[in-house]
């Protein structure tokens, strides 16, 4: 089978018709000649003629030839047959090795990660290749990519090999693909391959693929042992009318396998605080919590951590928290007393407690408090309300406590406050039903549904729903400011004497005070408060943009406040590629020595047109001089 790498060219292939034209409407009229037979003179000018038409057509067909040679020669032809096949060397191929460098290639398999096994594959492959060819080597990292994913002539540089390492943010694989295909485009070598070396780890692919690719797998494994740890937060406990704090996270089983005696620990602000050991079912996620005994106010980090030698990639999980042991708290009231209920919840938070009235309330006054609550406010002043509207500009957070008697400006302030529409007032039970599993504040509590709450007002909105109630929500928050729609001091409401409520309630507030714990994932954007940022090995980096994209887990560092960064997790749980149902892919074993360099298209023939073209033109050369010398 024949292909052509230049197959547009084949359009001037026409051009062949200009000598036909020529041949046919510019013959060559005889000279006269004057003989003393005419009979001779006749029989002189057949043969004459027969001579003529037959070196003509000659000249015709050599410059037909020549024009489709020089044609086809530029086409660049290759002929593909099976016969090309045979013997060890291979025809100028264009070969991209793709290594899979995400972090399920950090397993250990025997004594060696398959990464490691990954540059040994590669290694070999390089003996392979000639010095002919055109490589690009590639990995699942973009930035790395950009630096090092260029085409070379001849065999790949070892010392770009063994600088792949393992990246917590990866490319699609889609895409890594599509960019193998470009550059190998660009290499205008008739045989283009594109291997893939991985641990076969499963991931979305649908694609159409144009050259061959092969998937070479770095080893046999189909189930690992591997164990992560995911998810560390700070849970509250109310023990003895004290708050008690822990870290829960979950130990999570991604084998086929149990796990005994599995060892978790808790790390923060560098040193080991408690430790653990567990027993883990078959795939089972397992929540733990190691105490939390910390009292120094400021920002904290650290991590909770697995014990698992085969994948130690994924083996912790980053937290930080600001913790302020006696916040202080503005009320922002008519009152003259703090009520019992609100009282009662607050003893729990801090004791640091000042009643604002009107008559000594300021913007500049209010930022030196960690929280910032309203409660009865009977009349929202204008003063009041710019002052208010300042602190959701600035981004600074109030928790709002609704009653029965709110005004209607109070009801239009706080709809626009927190994107709501206010209905009317319910004095009827009704169970809670829904509570918000994703929210920092409510995601730790545990069940609330069947809990009863009456005396709360049952608005329309579009912000985060904390709790709700029937199609009502119950608890809002909008831009990180919280609505409660109860009224705490209500007698006859069956969820404010339940255990959990305290527990919200000292959610609501952490979650409301000037400080916020920061999580993100590899690849999330921060926004930064400073142009400096501590990376999570210690070095420092200024940048002028106003958002920085992680690519590492671990603790950044910005403006003082501590932000944590994990994985998303994808790769913990390894599932194997069994069957690709796409066109030019190919999974192999073992034996992938003896499949791969086999795309052979042949050795182009454009050489051999063009030396046949030039035969040919010597050829039209001889044969045009021969007759003018028979002329002369």
């Amino acid at each position: 089978m024949i292909s052509f790498l230049n197959s547009g060219i084949l359009l001037l292939s026409s051009a062949v018709i200009v000598p036909i034209l020529i041949y046919l409407f510019a013959k060559k009229k005889p000279h006269k000649v004057i003989f003393s037979s005419i009979r001779f003179i006749k029989e002189s000018q057949q043969k004459q003629k027969r001579k003529i038409n037959l070196k003509n057509l000659l000249l015709l067909l050599i410059r037909i030839l020549i024009i489709l040679f020089t044609i086809l020669a530029i086409a660049r032809p290759a002929i593909k047959a099976d016969f090309l096949k045979e013997g060890d060397a291979h025809p100028k191929t264009a070969i991209a090795v793709i290594v899979d460098n995400s972090y399920s290639m950090n397993y250990l398999v025997d004594t060696k990660t398959e990464l490691e096994k990954a540059k040994e594959i590669t290694t070999q492959i390089n003996t392979m290749i000639s010095e002919n060819d055109n490589t690009i080597l590639l990995s699942l990292n973009s930035s790395w990519n950009d630096i090092h994913g260029g085409i070379n002539i001849g065999k790949l540089h070892d010392k770009v090999v063994d600088e792949i390492e393992i990246s917590a943010q990866i490319m699609p694989l889609e895409d890594v693909l599509k960019m193998a295909e470009e550059k190998l485009r660009e290499t205008h070598l008739p045989n283009k391959e594109i291997y893939l070396i991985t641990d076969m780890q499963k991931q979305e692919l649908d694609i159409e693929l144009e050259f061959p690719t092969f998937f070479i797998p770095t080893s046999s494994a189909d189930d690992k042992n591997n164990i992560s740890c995911q998810n560390a937060n700070i849970r509250h406990e109310i023990v003895n009318r004290s708050m008690q704090k822990q870290i829960e996270f979950e130990v999570v089983n991604h084998s086929e396998e149990p796990q005994q005696d599995v060892i978790f620990e808790l790390f923060i602000d560098g040193n080991t605080t408690a430790q653990k050991a567990t027993d883990l079912f078959s795939e089972q996620r397992k929540r733990v919590s190691l105490p939390l005994e910390i009292e120094d106010p400021g920002w904290h980090s650290g991590y909770a951590s697995v014990n698992n030698e085969r994948l130690i990639f994924d083996n912790r999980n980053y937290f930080s928290f600001y913790l302020e042991p006696n916040p202080t708290v503005a009320l922002i009231t008519d009152l003259k007393v703090i009520p019992a209920a609100l009282e009662s919840i607050l003893q729990i938070y801090t004791n640091n407690i000042s009643l604002i009235g009107d008559e000594n309330i300021n913007y500049e006054s209010l930022l030196n408090f960690e929280n910032i609550i309203i409660y009865r406010k009977r009349i929202l002043s204008d003063r009041l309300q710019i002052i208010l509207k300042k602190l959701k500009e600035n981004r600074h957070k109030i928790l709002f406590i609704a009653n029965e008697n709110l005004s209607e400006i109070q009801q239009e302030f706080v709809s626009e406050y927190f994107n709501c529409e206010f209905l009317k007032y319910n004095d009827k039970s009704k169970n809670l039903d829904m509570i918000n599993k994703f929210h920092p504040v409510t995601k730790l509590i545990k069940d609330m549904n069947n809990i009863e709450i009456r005396d709360f007002w049952e608005v329309r909105s579009n912000s985060n729903i904390l709790l709700r109630s029937k199609e009502f929500p119950v608890a809002l928050e909008q831009n990180n400011s919280i609505l409660w729609l109860f009224d705490i001091q209500s007698l006859q409401s069956p969820f404010l004497l339940d255990p959990v409520f305290p527990i919200f309630a000292y959610n609501s507030l952490q979650f409301a005070s000037g400080h916020k714990s920061y999580s993100y994932k590899v690849g999330n954007r921060i926004d930064l408060n400073s142009p400096d940022l501590m990376l999570p090995d210690g070095n420092m980096i200024t940048t002028k943009k106003a958002f920085y994209s992680p690519t590492t887990p671990g603790i950044y560092v910005n403006n003082d406040n501590a932000i944590a960064v994990n994985l998303d997790y994808v790769e913990s749980n390894f599932i194997r590629w069994e069957n690709l149902k796409v066109n030019n892919l190919y999974l192999l074993n073992d034996d992938w020595e003896d499949k791969i360099l086999q795309s052979r298209y042949g050795f182009e023939l454009w050489k051999f047109l063009l030396i046949a073209a030039l035969l040919l033109y010597v050829l039209e050369m001889l044969i045009v001089k021969g007759e003018e010398r028979k002329k002369g």
